[in-house]
Order: C-alpha cells, then structure tokens, then sequence
C-alpha cells in the first residue's frame, strides 16, 4: 500500500460515524463465544472479511493475530492467520481448537484479515493474506476438522512476499495456477444460498503483466461445486493477450470472465444476499481507477439461476456488467462519494435492501420500494453498520457500542433492544433461520481483540 493511501485510510478509520451506548441500553439476552482474542491491530480489520461461519452448533473463525516474539527478523511479514474451531461442552463452556494457517501474513490494515466459509458437505474454505497477491487459499482435508488443511492457492516465498512488502510490488503477471480463478487478488468474501452452495467474490486484475494503472482490477464471483471440488466463474468471457498476461509460450491468448468490469473503473467489494426462492442479489461499487477509498455509484443486480443478471425493472444485463450499464441504487443523478464498506439482507417477500455510507454524512439503509419501482432510502440507527432479517420478517440492526435495533415492518420507528457487551466496533452479522439464531463478530475498537455472542429471538 503507498503511504498516502495508508494515510487516507487512518483518516477514514478516524471519521467512521461512532454509535456511543446510552446510558439506558440494557444488556441484551446473549451467550459469548469468544471473549477479548488477542488479535493484530494493523490486520484484523473486519470491514470486508466474513470472519465466522457456524453450523450444529459448531463455531469456525479465522484471525490475524500478533507475531512471532520480536528479533525473529520477519517483524513486518509475519503476523499469524489462525483458524479456530468452538463447540459448546455440557457445562457451558466453550472449548476451542486451533491451528496456524500462515505464519507470514503481512501487516496490511484494511486487507489481509482473512475470510471463511464450510460448504454444503461441511469442508472449511479459508482465504487469506491477501493485497493485489495471487491466490492464498486452503481447504480443510476432512469435514468441520481443522486438524489438517491442503493448499489449493499458489505458492509465494519469502522473496516474493519481501517484493510485495517493502518494494511496493506485484509480481504476478501470469493469470493465476490456483483452485480459484484469478490473481492479484484482494478482498475475498464468501456467501452461502439458501441451500447451503457455496460462493465467493473478490477483486483482481484482468490483466496483471500490464503497467498499475492499466491492469483492470474486475470484480468477481465464483460458484463451488462440491461435487468436482472445482470453483466456477460467474461471468462474461473477455479475451486477453500475451501483452496483458504472462501466458505460456504456445499460447496467444486467454479467456477471463469477471461479473463486472471497466477500464475506467475498479470494482469494489460485491456483497450477495438471496431471497426465498434463491434469488441472488449483488451489490457493489466503483472507483474511478486509482488508489484511494473513494467510490461512487453502489450498484445491483438480481439473478433467478445464479448465471443470468437483470436490473429490477426486470431488463437485462451483458455481462462482464460496465460501469455505465450498472443499475444505480441511489439513482441516475447521484454523485457523492462513497466509502465500500456495506450490509446486505432481503426482506420475507423478497425485497432487497442495503447499507451505504456517504464520505459526508451518516450511514443510509436504501430499500426497494415495488410501488415507486426504485430504491428509497432513510437514516441507518444510530449509523448502524450491519443489518439482517429473521425468519418472521424482522428487520435487525447493529451499532457501534454494541447497540441492537429491531422493526418489525419496513419504514416503521426502530427500537434499541438491547446491547451486546461495550468497547465493540466493526460488528459482522449472520443470522441461521434453522434455530432462529444471531451470531455476532466485532473488533473492539482500538482493534486489538476480536468477541463473538449468540442470541436467538
């Protein structure tokens, strides 16, 4: 990362509009998981990261952790990345295993905190240690174990990473070797469908051979099938040439199919959300090319069959999606900034609804309104940063503190029910209709230890 971008990002940490718990918020009915994690400040950063998955009562999480003891002579690239795994025992407690998944993860605020997932078979996916680097991804060896994991990404040395870190470098130019399409790749989030497939989506450079600001940073989306342990594109083939990648000496050229794409623009962070009949929801933005936080225009786009994209007037999109053909959700004619970061969930009749953040201003909540045929937006409660919707239909927000809110119909007055512990920042959000339970990831917010809590409602 250039220092002006660090900079601008410490700033952007700075402004995030802080939910201070009142007075009056009472202790919320919950059970903590995991209580104060020593984690690394400059790389467990949850802004993008799905940091948890859960299932029959089973608990997977993955952190960037503080380094080896100083005078290793690896202080700048060798924070941890541990996976963890947290059952219930009879008694109450919590027991935990762990393992270390990479001992050379980069400080790296802002991007290298991993993600995870378990696929319909239970397999545990961890991605990890990632900023413009080809892939860094692991695949448990037996089901909801993390005793043993096989590395599917592609390998990196120590020289390489040494490029990366002090150099300012990406040398990756050749498409990617791994299990994943892709290289240079940074923000990797995965998503589970209402029947348990799994997905996946991130940035990376269509064309990685090419000079910094002409190497097309796409956004993607992959789908696994467990069945050939494979990941497949959701895209639209675009062709590349020997001058944009380093292909191999009998080949001419490549086929790369992102879900969106734009030489002007880099897209940023696609969240995915799916309705009761599994209808797929994409949301995401764009920033002009360039480094910084900034970007503009959040778009949608809705999938019936997980292949084929439409707006929600029901017309079509080619894809790889353009930045001109994307779908606004704040309408034609807005033109403030935005920072990436956002929450997605769909209502019980299949509306879809989101939080965006204006770089001036507190967070908004748009929804689709069907009458008026366009997103509408109102103030997010006390500038929350995740939302979520249960299986009765009721909408759920969660603030810096950390402050819940409930509503049971769209458009109706929020009420705070409660608090979830103090001190807690950068809450991830999932909510498992099957037992009607919340789970909940946070940082604290001086960044230095990660919690988790459960309450079902």
């Amino acid at each position: 990362m250039k220092p002006v971008r660090l900079i601008r990002m410490l700033l952007w940490a700075a402004a995030l509009p802080i939910a201070l718990p009142t007075a009056h918020a009472a202790q919320l009915a919950h059970e903590t998981i995991l209580a104060d994690l020593p984690v690394d400040v400059e790389g467990q950063r949850n802004v993008f990261a799905t940091p948890f998955a859960y299932r029959n009562g089973m608990v997977f999480t993955v952190h960037v952790e503080p380094p080896a003891p100083p005078g290793s002579g690896k202080e700048e690239m060798n924070l941890r990345t541990v996976v963890r795994k947290g059952q219930r025992q009879e008694d109450g407690t919590w027991r935990w295993e762990e393992k270390l998944i990479e001992a050379r993860t980069l400080r790296d605020t802002w991007h290298t905190q991993g993600s995870i997932a378990l696929d319909r078979d239970g397999y545990v996916h961890v991605a990890y240690n990632m900023h413009n680097m080809p892939w860094q991804y692991a695949v448990s060896r037996r089901p909801y174990d993390i005793g043993e994991f096989a590395f599917r990404g592609q390998a990196l040395s120590d020289e390489a990473l040494a490029t990366v870190k002090f150099r300012n470098k990406t040398p990756f130019p050749d498409i990617g070797s791994a299990a994943i399409p892709g290289t240079q790749v940074t923000y990797p989030m995965f998503f589970t469908d209402r029947d348990g497939e799994l997905y996946l989506t991130y940035r990376y450079a269509l064309k990685p051979a090419r000079a910094w600001e002409r190497r097309a940073f796409s956004g993607a989306i992959a789908r696994y099938d467990v069945e050939r342990r494979a990941w497949e594109p959701i895209g639209g083939p675009l062709v590349i040439g020997r001058d944009d990648a380093a292909l191999p000496r009998d080949v001419k050229t490549a086929t790369q199919r992102p879900f969106a794409f734009d030489e002007g623009h880099t897209v940023y962070l696609i969240a995915l959300a799916f309705d009761h009949d599994n209808g797929m929801h994409a949301f995401w933005n764009w920033r002009p090319d360039g480094a910084g936080m900034e970007t503009i225009k959040p778009s949608h786009a809705y999938s019936r069959d997980g292949r084929s994209f439409q707006r929600s007037d029901g017309s079509a999109y080619t894809l790889p999606i353009s930045f001109k053909a994307a779908e606004p959700i704040a309408g034609a004619a807005d033109t403030r900034q935005y920072y990436a970061p956002k929450s997605v969930a769909v209502l019980a009749d299949g509306t879809p609804m989101l939080i965006v953040e204006p770089l001036t201003g507190s967070r908004e909540i748009h929804t689709w309104d069907r009458q008026r045929q366009r997103f509408v937006s109102e103030s997010a409660p006390a500038a929350a940063a995740e939302i979520a919707v249960d299986r009765q239909g009721r909408q759920w927000a969660f603030a810096t503190g950390l402050r819940v809110f409930m509503r049971e119909q769209p458009g109706t007055t929020w009420t705070e029910v409660g608090q979830l512990g103090s001190n807690q920042c950068y809450p991830r959000v999932r909510y498992y209709a099957a037992e009607s339970r919340f789970v909940v990831h946070t940082t604290s917010c001086d960044g230095r230890h990660a919690s988790m809590f459960t309450f079902r409602r």
